[in-house]
């Protein structure tokens, strides 16, 4: 772990001023030059400045390609025939794996930062600032601190509880700590988040409705921790109570169109509450690759780039309804699908797709030519924003949290909330719902965001028997697909067994040797 949780001032700095040196949105700064600490946290710019640079670069090695492997691999949505990818099939990940140490790395990498900002904003900042000012900045770094944290707890179960980085240099080692601990740190970092952070901000930047509608996942997620065939309902009540703020107060509202959620010119748009903001083109680990990886074929980019590396199941392609087309289309190429806006020099009307086996659709955005792209596209090279939190995501957290422990729910706010994502596809409104359904619809809205896993998850901690039965019945192999002949041909069907084992990652064999703590029961963080 003290190769991966050392972060210092300078490392902070650096990462922000290389986000300050580009010109998109709230990451536009000019350049500062050499600075020393004492003499930054000086200013409300120098806060802006120093909290610009949590929200790509530290979350790089999380973002490709450990978010898919978990989110989507894992989950059953996307498949990977090659190793060591493979193993995120068939439950067989290793305590060697790369990218489960990536992941972790990277997750903490961002929870140092984080620990830095907040330090140093609290020991350096003088009383020049405004207090509202400097609580937004540290509302801002704690945010992701707390998100970092809730994907490494529901990861990896008991985590170590950092918030002083400097320390290891010192005491290298330290322990576990437990679940409920754990939960306690992110929901107190994300209430004074939602309690400090400004209801409208810079198109980009996290709001205090982003971090109320953080609250409610959160909550949901907890209301099945340590449960046994329901959830607790006092999580639930808060669960829906921060989800209905969100929904009722904030003014946001959904895109019009699907689609439309995953062309470029639309980053940042209304539905966004939180997004890993990306730049192309301005050195490694600051842009967004997946295009690269997920691209069926270099045609699409026309920069060479285009590989399938991971394609999507059977599984996901039978989630989608009938009449789902939109989100079908926006998610997957099917043979013949036909994308006018993918334009290339070659492709100048567009892509389209001619290989029986589908590839995905979603984050794929074309060549630098492409409408709205505006040259930001080259090799492994996109500015394309990462989804973490979308307000579709809020509404199904609402119609969930109030379906809580019932088979099933006719209330009409529940209802109401559902809905509006359901028709937003183009599907009739349901009249009831249940979990099934819930689950089956936050399948065709968030695939290939990293999502269903956790959705899995959270139904197996406190039904573990329905979520192995869903695990079970999912075919995890790719397919091929042709329109005029049978709609979808099966290859071998893949099909795995989930233990309770299944939902908890290996601690990373480079993290055991050096904090063999890795290895000793969780202990207390709160006395």
């Amino acid at each position: 772990m003290k190769l991966h949780l050392r972060f210092t001032t300078t490392t902070l700095l650096a990462a922000s001023l290389l986000l300050g040196a580009c010109s998109e949105d709230f990451l536009d700064r000019p350049p500062q030059g050499q600075l020393v600490t004492d003499n930054f946290y000086q200013s409300a710019s120098d806060l802006r400045l120093a909290t610009a640079g949590l929200y790509g670069r530290p979350w790089f090695d999380f973002n490709y390609p450990f978010l898919l492997d978990v989110g989507d691999v894992m989950a059953g949505n996307a498949y990977a025939s090659w190793n060591p990818r493979s193993s995120y099939v068939n439950f067989s990940v290793s305590a060697g794996d790369n990218g489960v140490l990536y992941g972790w790395s990277s997750l903490y990498n961002v929870i140092g930062q984080a620990n830095t900002a907040i330090n140093n904003i609290r020991a350096l900042t003088p009383a020049s600032v405004p207090e509202a000012t400097k609580n937004a900045a540290l509302a801002e770094a704690r945010f992701m601190r707390a998100v970092a944290y809730f994907y490494l707890v529901r990861l990896w179960g008991p985590v170590p509880i950092i918030e002083n980085n400097s320390a290891l240099v010192e005491k290298p080692m330290v322990p576990r700590h437990q679940l409920t601990d754990v939960y306690r740190f992110i929901l107190e970092d994300l209430q004074f988040a939602a309690d400090n952070l400004p209801t409208t901000d810079t198109p980009g930047r996290v709001t205090s409705w982003g971090a109320k509608g953080m609250l409610a996942k959160v909550y949901l997620t907890k209301a099945g921790i340590g449960q046994s065939g329901s959830r607790n309902q006092d999580d639930l009540n808060k669960a829906k109570q921060y989800a209905g703020e969100v929904m009722t107060n904030s003014g946001l509202a959904l895109m019009p169109s699907y689609y439309d959620l995953f062309l470029r010119k639309n980053k940042n748009n209304s539905e966004s509450l939180f997004a890993l903001q990306w730049i192309a083109n301005q050195g490694w680990g600051n842009q967004n690759v997946y295009q690269a990886y997920l691209g069926a074929d270099s045609k699409i980019t026309g920069v060479g780039d285009g590989w399938n590396n991971i394609s999507p199941t059977l599984d996901l392609y039978n989630a989608f309804e009938p009449g789902d087309d939109v989100r079908r289309k926006a998610t997957m190429m099917l043979n013949t699908d036909e994308y006018p806006e993918l334009t290339t020099a070659d492709n100048p009307k567009g892509y389209t797709m001619t290989a029986p086996t589908p590839s995905f659709k979603k984050y794929v955005i074309g060549g630098p030519t492409a409408p709205g792209n505006d040259g930001q596209v080259s090799v492994l090279n996109t500015d394309i924003n990462t989804y973490i939190l979308r307000l579709a995501d809020v509404y199904l957290i609402y119609a969930e949290a109030i379906l809580g422990n019932s088979a099933s729910t006719t209330n009409t706010d529940a209802l109401a909330a559902f809905n509006k994502v359901r028709t937003r596809a183009g599907l009739a409104a349901l009249t009831s719902l249940d979990l099934d359904q819930i689950m089956r619809e936050r399948r065709a809205e968030f695939g290939l965001e990293g999502q269903y896993w956790f959705d899995l998850s959270r139904l197996h901690d406190y039904n573990p028997a329905v979520a192995n039965t869903m695990i079970a019945k999912q075919h995890r192999n790719t397919f091929t697909y042709t329109p005029a002949a049978s709609p979808s041909i099966e290859e071998t069907p893949i099909q795995v067994t989930a233990t309770d084992r299944s939902y908890v990652l290996p601690y990373p064999n480079a993290e055991q040797i050096a904090n063999p703590k890795l290895n000793e029961p969780a202990v207390a963080y709160y006395q």
